[in-house]
């Protein structure tokens, strides 16, 4: 660690520090006094011609702190710099949190190789200030800047490298604002860089992965049947050739399925099969591999919702043609008490949990042949194409706080509004006997739209079964949530209404608690990029420019110079003081 001097010029002042000498040596250190003899005095009168004896000259310990003050002051003034023995420049991590990095080589991961090298890293060259980023779905930053290695393995214990997806390049735009463009960026990952000349003097990536064989299972549903539930799963081999792997498919303790599969080099097979609506999970395992988290899946059985619709018609045939729609929707409960949905003729009153569907055909003389005015975004209308039937009703206005879903002209045919206690209050503006809407698929797909939109309402859960970094919806009821992940964490959400995004950090099965329910999914790692291991890759792309960071490492001495000045000249202060150091 070598000074140098900024201001060389400035050494001219060293021209001081003989001049203070000479002052010190010529100086007449005598006294003349005068005395009535020199009988009493004792002294030795030397020859000042020369001789053989050396004199040690005699100089005050004042002359060696000003000696030493004025070459301190001399040399702050030269404004010395020095290299440091670590890199000023703070550094920021970027870590690869998708689980490919968890795949093993010769019984190591990637993520256990890039840790070893951060700590070795870190023992070589200590960066004065450390930030770390996951690379995943969602880049985040794991806290504040710390300064010790103790401190990044304890912000290193979140990385678990579960996700779907590592976006590392959004990462490191992220590190680049959080350096403000000053800061040394580090990336630690499985595979090479899109492009490997580095462009950017402060980045520098090191891979940590290689090309593994690896067979996956990259998709994964259970869709409602019927009576049975309809399962797909598809095994992928990524791999240079031809392989082959044991699948076993057990519906708790039954096994549904055990084969040999044989898949051609990056080829997929799809298996279809059913099972019984009240199999409970189903669970599919493959043969070990470099990779075990896309090795499982397991399946819970679909939500299957039903409304109760209480149908109170007085008009026989407009009762039975309603009964006939909904039961051929499959979305009708098999009881009516507690209805959640109630037809009748007028808008009656309802509670929070009933919806009431007005049917107006008394009256409804006007027959309209098109064209139909359809908001094909409003829930009513999903997939709905009136147009060439005859659809017959009263010529009205809209009520207020009506939305129109389907109008001929002016004139509403099905609209709904909502209350203030959250119920909906659908209106159909319909005459079945002077009508042809009844006689075409549109209308077994009206009533459906109108049961599923009723579903989409009802607190609980819309899916049982998620891919790995997916969100859940939830809807609320209004009471507190609880949600315990495979891993035991839970996360508890203070009463609520509306809709909550789940979040689905890890996979196995989430419980879900809201006041006295508790339901259940499923969360899968199904992601084909990550599981193709075959563009693995270990080495370093880029490097951290040394001219660069010669101009953040040197830093000034000046300060270290002046602070020794002032000490010795208030050790100078205090000799004179007290009249030591004089002689």
């Amino acid at each position: 660690m070598i000074p140098f001097l900024t201001y060389p010029l400035a050494m001219l002042a060293l021209a001081t520090l003989p001049a203070l000498a000479a002052i010190y040596i010529l100086r007449n250190r005598f006294r003349r006094r005068q005395v009535s003899s020199l009988l009493l005095w004792r002294f030795h009168v030397q020859s000042k011609q020369g001789g053989a004896k050396v004199h040690r000259l005699q100089l005050p310990l004042l002359f060696f702190l000003e000696l030493l003050t004025l070459a301190l002051l001399v040399t702050a003034a030269a404004g010395p710099h020095w290299k440091l023995p670590q890199s000023t420049r703070p550094l920021i991590v970027v870590l690869d949190d998708s689980f490919s990095m968890r795949a093993l080589r010769d019984g190591v991961s990637a993520q256990a190789r890039a840790h070893d090298f951060l700590q070795k890293f870190f023992r070589r060259q200590p960066p004065p200030s450390t930030r770390l980023i996951l690379a995943a779905n969602n880049s985040r930053s794991l806290g504040s800047s710390v300064k010790s290695w103790a401190q990044v393995a304890e912000l290193l214990k979140q990385w678990n490298c579960h996700s779907p997806a590592a976006a590392i390049s959004s990462a490191i735009t992220l590190a680049t604002e959080l350096g403000r463009q000053q800061a040394n960026i580090l990336v630690l990952t499985d595979h090479k860089p899109d492009d490997e000349k580095m462009s950017n003097p402060r980045l520098e990536w090191h891979a940590f992965g290689a090309p593994l064989d690896n067979f996956a299972i990259v998709n994964a549903a259970r869709t409602a049947l019927g009576e049975e539930d309809r399962c797909l799963l598809e095994i992928a081999n990524f791999s240079g050739g031809d392989r082959t792997t044991k699948l076993l498919v057990q519906a708790g303790s039954n096994a549904v399925q055990s084969s040999l599969l044989t898949i051609g080099a990056h080829e997929n097979q799809r298996l279809v099969f059913n099972i019984p609506s009240a199999a409970p999970a189903l669970r599919a395992t493959l043969a070990d591999d470099a990779l075990a988290d896309d090795n499982e899946i397991q399946l819970l059985p679909p939500i299957r919702k039903r409304v109760r619709v209480q149908v109170a018609l007085t008009d026989e045939n407009s009762s039975a043609l309603a009964n006939r729609t909904l039961d051929s929707t499959g979305l009708r409960a098999a009881i009516s008490e507690k209805p959640e949905l109630v037809i009748r003729e007028t808008d009656s009153p309802a509670s929070s949990n009933v919806w009431n569907l007005r049917w107006i055909a008394a009256g409804a003389t006007n027959a309209f042949t098109g064209p139909f005015v359809v908001d094909t975004s409003h829930p009513l209308a999903n997939g709905l194409a009136v147009e060439g039937a005859i659809w017959a009703g009263v010529a009205t206005t809209n009520a207020p706080g009506d939305v129109p879903a389907i109008l001929a002209g002016n004139v509403p045919l099905l609209s709904a509004r909502e209350d203030v206690l959250g119920s909906r209050h659908l209106t159909l503006n319909f005459n079945p006997e002077l009508s042809t809407l009844h006689s075409t698929p549109d209308w077994p797909i009206l009533f459906w739209n109108i049961l599923s939109w009723r579903i989409a309402e009802m607190p609980g859960l819309k899916e049982s079964n998620a891919r790995l970094g997916a969100e859940v919806i939830l809807k609320t009821s209004g009471e507190t949530v609880v949600v315990t992940q495979p891993d035991g964490v839970k996360q508890a959400f203070p009463k609520t209404g509306g809709e909550l995004a789940l979040e689905t950090p890890v996979t196995g099965i989430y419980s879900v608690a809201m006041g006295a329910v508790t339901n259940q999914f499923s969360v899968n790692a199904l992601a084909a990029d990550e599981s193709d291991l075959s563009a693995g890759a270990s080495g370093k792309w880029g490097a951290w420019s040394e001219a660069t960071e010669l101009r953040l490492e040197e830093a000034s001495a000046v300060w270290i110079f002046g602070l020794a000045a002032l000490a010795l000249l208030a050790a100078h202060l205090y000799l004179v003081t007290s009249a030591k150091g004089t002689k």
